[in-house]
């Protein structure tokens, strides 16, 4: 008798239907093709199948159940976890790991060395990741939620960091946060290099990432060195303050974001408002483009210009949207006394950076009206300043005698280049709606 299966009969071309009766019971049965199935489950194979169907009945067959068939492991990949619970992991090396899919309430990586780490379908409700250590770990899937503390900390210095298509909802203090005190010598040794951060999602969050830094007598604390922060949504976080927090940091990139709806949670002037931020505060040098922030408080980068080591670096500020901000101008360059002051004392370890802010668009800025809402919050740099092919429209001056232009100058760098930058009372002058925000003039504004 050939094997086949119930599934092969169902899948036949034609029925034909009719009973038989076998010990005094009805029996029903279906032709499908060459194939009788009965009622009762027996199946007729076509080498015996007849007009006789009460024959053909004699010789029919339950036919065997094949159990489903999981797909199979992925061989470069080791499976860890049970699905549930704490999931605590000495140190790793040179492996790929898959997480078990399911709730946690807690993942602990002791150190991790040349390790990927799959967390696709695993849910930390309540409960938080930890990693000791890393020199080259990607982590990507997992979804961190209603967490009133941090949501995910890398304790020790560590390099080569890839987080991608990580989710986070409902965190109390900062998302993510890096607790590294290394002092730079100079080395590349001490440098945490090699960080990015793409796909990331955060809504209703506190501070998406603390990489902490800063500068004393010691030294350059926590020098992070090409850091990136790509393509990562940022929505509904009444009380953000900053998205990203950088208090030492060598060319980063951080591009093609979305932030929408943050800080939010204070919208009279009168009101006792703590937030006196940047969305994202960066010390150091790198670039900040193609970023959209819209219905927001905080200038949308606030670059701190530093240079580290003996080059002077560039800050570069480009085709960025920034629109309806309830305080602020759109971006803010600064050096503020104390560093003014650090690039004195020690002019070997860091000193001024040169600014480029080109191709943005801007407008309804600063609703509140405590305080200018323009194109720039620009203080003094120690470094120059390039400003061109700008676009800006419903900014507001608290002297209405003054002219909306460019930016609130305090005294700030030397203008090697301002040129062909255009502001509107308006926005339909501008622009051809406020979602997309084309430019209506060629060349000018975010492209």
């Amino acid at each position: 008798m050939s094997q086949f299966t119930t599934q092969e009969a169902v899948l036949a071309a034609q029925d034909q239907t009719g009973s038989i009766t076998v010990n005094g019971q009805v029996i029903t049965y279906t032709v499908k093709g060459n194939i009788i199935i009965y009622s009762d489950g027996k199946v007729a194979a076509p080498s015996i199948t007849s007009t006789d169907f009460q024959l053909a009945y004699a010789t029919a067959i339950v036919p065997p159940v094949t159990p489903p068939v999981d797909p199979p492991a992925d061989p470069d990949f080791v499976s860890i976890g049970t699905g549930s619970g704490q999931l605590i992991l000495e140190p790793l090396a040179n492996t790929n790991v898959k997480i078990v899919p399911g709730n946690y309430d807690y993942i602990y990586v002791e150190k991790a060395t040349n390790v990927r780490m799959d967390a696709t379908g695993v849910i930390l409700q309540g409960g938080s990741i930890d990693i000791g250590q890393a020199d080259n770990l990607e982590l990507w899937g997992a979804s961190v939620i209603d967490q009133s503390y941090r949501a995910l900390s890398i304790k020790s210095q560590s390099n080569g960091i890839y987080l991608h298509d990580l989710s986070f909802k409902n965190v109390g203090n900062y998302t993510i946060a890096y607790e590294d005190k290394t002092i730079y010598d100079g080395t590349d040794s001490t440098v945490s290099k090699d960080w990015k951060f793409e796909r990331l999602t955060f809504e209703n969050t506190g501070l998406a990432f603390s990489g902490g830094g800063g500068f004393n007598d010691a030294g350059i604390e926590s020098l992070m060195r090409n850091f990136k922060f790509i393509h990562c949504t940022v929505k509904n976080c009444p009380e953000i303050s900053d998205v990203v927090y950088l208090g030492a940091v060598e060319d980063y990139e951080i591009a093609w974001n979305t932030i929408d709806n943050v800080n939010t949670l204070y919208n009279d002037p009168n009101a006792p408002n703590g937030y006196h931020n940047g969305l994202f505060h960066v010390i150091g040098n790198g670039s900040f483009h193609d970023n959209k922030v819209t219905n927001h408080q905080g200038n949308a980068i606030r670059a701190w210009g530093a240079s580290f080591g003996t080059e002077t670096k560039n800050i570069l500020i480009y085709n960025n949207i920034v629109w309806n901000s309830w305080k602020y101008s759109a971006f803010e360059l600064q050096v503020f006394p104390e560093m003014f002051t650090y690039m004195e004392t020690y002019p070997s370890r860091m000193k001024p950076a040169n600014a480029k802010v080109y191709n943005n668009t801007a407008g309804l800025l600063n609703r509140s009206h405590d305080w200018e809402g323009v194109m720039i919050d620009l203080y003094q740099t120690g470094g120059t300043l390039e400003f061109y092919n700008n676009l800006g429209f419903e900014m507001y001056r608290e002297n209405s005698s003054r002219p909306v232009d460019d930016m609130i100058n305090m005294g700030g760098p030397d203008m090697i280049r301002n040129e062909n930058n255009h502001y509107f009372p308006s926005h339909q002058q501008a622009v051809a709606d406020t979602v997309s925000f084309v430019s209506l003039l060629p060349g000018v504004g975010a492209q």
